[in-house]
């Protein structure tokens, strides 16, 4: 799991996001719901720094991923942005992920 979030986390030579590929199941601990696997062939990490200013809202909250457990990605090229629980993730990059 530690090796997968550190392929995320990487940037090539200019300091952009490496893609990558994920697949993990859906999950939502406030009504129990979820099951559904989702496979992304091309994402990145979501950073803010991605997006221009002028589309980001000042109304989201700081989300404590750490505490949570959780990740953005932003799926590429549609520009949507999921968050994934990474416990829940099964496959990175077409290798198995064990937690």
């Amino acid at each position: 799991m530690a090796d997968a979030l550190k392929e995320m986390d990487k940037k090539d030579t200019k300091g952009k996001p490496i893609p990558f590929s994920v697949s993990f199941c859906t999950y939502n601990r406030f009504t129990k719901e979820g099951g559904a696997r989702i496979s992304i062939d091309k994402a990145i990490l979501y950073n803010k720094k991605h997006v221009k200013k002028e589309t980001v809202t000042t109304k989201s909250k700081i989300p404590n991923h750490f505490d949570n457990g959780t990740r953005n990605i932003l799926i590429m090229p549609s520009g949507e942005i999921r968050k994934m629980h990474i416990r829940l993730i099964e496959k990175f990059n077409g290798k198995i992920v064990f937690y």
